[in-house]
């Protein structure tokens, strides 16, 4: 059985610390270390709806644009197709600047910071060297500040 502080994270999993890796483990006793994910998200299920999306929206506008001409922006819902396109893309950006790895070697981690926004839940967010010599970043939802910022500390992950 291997030593590891913890705190809940809001998705009913335990994000362990021990001094070698940080990992997400599904109980408070981990009883074994879970693979380490190089793979990017750029190919997962909601990433593949994101491209069909953007794509039906980027057809759609530039459709419009060509229809409408300078009239494009006189139709309320073109707004509309616009916000989400941009939305779109930012999404399909944080698919291949995000991660969604189980397990973060420490000496991998590059920094780390705890967000607090004011209507959802609090995130550690983690900057780490993925493959290639990419920077990722994982975030990972809090369920309770008070009980992730001592065991943060106690690692040495936040100062």
């Amino acid at each position: 059985m291997m030593q590891t502080k913890f705190f809940r994270t809001s998705k009913r999993e335990y994000c362990h610390i021990s001094d070698t890796n940080l990992f997400i483990f599904n109980s408070k006793q981990p009883t074994r270390i879970p693979l380490e994910h190089e793979l990017g998200e750029g190919w997962g299920i909601f990433s593949v709806l994101n491209y069909i999306l953007f794509f039906f929206l980027f057809g759609y506008v530039a459709i419009s644009i060509t229809y409408y001409g300078m009239g494009f922006f006189k139709q309320p819902l073109n707004y509309g197709a616009l916000f989400l396109l941009v939305l779109s893309l930012k999404r399909i950006q944080d698919g291949f600047n995000g991660s969604k790895t189980p397990m973060i070697p420490r000496e991998k981690i590059k920094s780390v910071y705890f967000k607090t926004p004011r209507f959802s839940y609090p995130r550690l967010v983690i900057y780490f060297d993925g493959p290639e010599g990419k920077v990722l970043r994982r975030t990972i939802s809090v369920l309770y500040k008070q009980e992730a910022v001592p065991v943060l500390k106690e690692t040495g992950l936040l100062n």
